[in-house]
């Protein structure tokens, strides 16, 4: 009897705090993914979040964050929507600590989809010991989650989440926490971000999205492409763009030895050096899908011109109509490129 005591002692001693509840933020619009909901993209035959559940399957419950709740019925998981809409992760995590009756909650991204049972092991034996919020550590980098808040930390959020602070780490920075370093070949820090991070998993080459800037003669498109190509490029795209023109053109400058070899009547002529190429080439009704295969190691590939073709694309309208902001197009397309992979 007495060694049956000691077993079950030794197991109780293992398991997580019963009082520590799961809590998986399901992320906001989901915008870099073109819409998809990163809690349902599968993975080796199972969606993101069973994968993460799998890793709190200790704990005693399990909640999901959400902004709102219909797109998240089908998980069967209890829903906590956000009081705090568009505050990023600050917001969620202080509606968990409000609205949840547990003592603290072990917060994980619903894009983390190697969440190990181990490591969640390893944080709850650290908040037992200290009762203090716990996160995760990896060669002098911190990260936010997985990490355990407790219920005690809610006021300093709250005033910086009034205040208009919302950044999650300097929160937990003014509230004091301790950390779990995470082993060199741990994936449990790793998110699944974009969609050239999920074909990545998948082992799959991302497709580039072709989008038309249209409009006619004068209409801004031009001045609207040249403040878009170094917009997308700042949030890591390779950007491509192809000009049709619904007129002939020259097409070399006068005076280079590749135009006098053109005039002298060869068909096509080539430039290269050990950085860019150039190829010119007389063409029988050449056509924009014939340029966009040249183009496939290209994350977005844009076209000016093609307003009546059947690709996504924003027509311009200057002067009649103000042109979009650069940044406001560049979330319409990284939406629809979502949607494209």
């Amino acid at each position: 009897m007495t060694e049956q005591v000691t077993d079950m002692e030794q197991k109780e001693n293992r398991l997580p705090h019963p009082v520590i509840a799961g809590y998986l933020l399901s992320g906001g619009e989901n915008r870099r993914m073109g819409g998809k909901k990163k809690l349902f993209l599968e993975y080796e035959g199972a969606p993101f979040y069973r994968r993460i559940l799998t890793g709190m399957s200790a704990l005693t419950a399990v909640y999901l964050s959400v902004d709102i709740p219909e797109p998240y019925i089908g998980a069967g998981l209890p829903l906590i929507a956000d009081k705090y809409p568009r505050t990023g992760p600050l917001g969620a995590i202080c509606t968990g600590l409000e609205l949840c009756p547990q003592e603290a909650l072990l917060a994980a991204a619903c894009d983390m989809p190697f969440l190990d049972g181990k490591l969640v092991e390893r944080l709850t034996e650290e908040y037992r010991k200290y009762g203090e919020i716990v996160i995760t550590e990896k060669d002098g980098r911190c990260f936010p989650f997985p990490g355990i808040y407790p219920k005690e930390v809610l006021p300093v959020f709250l005033e910086r989440l009034l205040e208009g602070r919302w950044k999650m780490m300097e929160a937990i920075e003014k509230a004091g926490c301790r950390t779990v370093g995470l082993e060199r070949d741990s994936r449990s820090s790793i998110n699944i971000n974009t969609p050239e991070e999920y074909c990545q998993l998948l082992g799959k080459k991302p497709k580039p999205l072709v989008f038309a800037i249209s409009g006619y003669k004068n209409s801004g498109k031009t001045t609207l492409l040249t403040k878009l190509i170094p917009e997308l490029k700042s949030r890591g795209f390779k950007v491509a763009v192809i000009k049709h023109d619904g007129h002939d053109f020259e097409s070399d400058v006068p005076g280079t030895d590749s135009y006098r070899f053109q005039k002298a009547g060869a068909y096509g002529t080539a430039v290269y050096s050990s950085k860019r190429l150039m190829i010119t080439k007389e063409y029988e009704e050449p056509d924009e899908k014939m340029l966009i295969e040249a183009f496939g190691e290209a994350d977005i590939i844009l076209i000016e011109g093609l307003k009546n073709s059947g690709y996504p694309k924003y027509i311009c309208g200057y002067p009649n109509r103000e042109l979009i902001s650069a940044r406001e197009l560049a979330d319409q397309i990284m939406e629809a490129y979502g949607r494209n992979q």
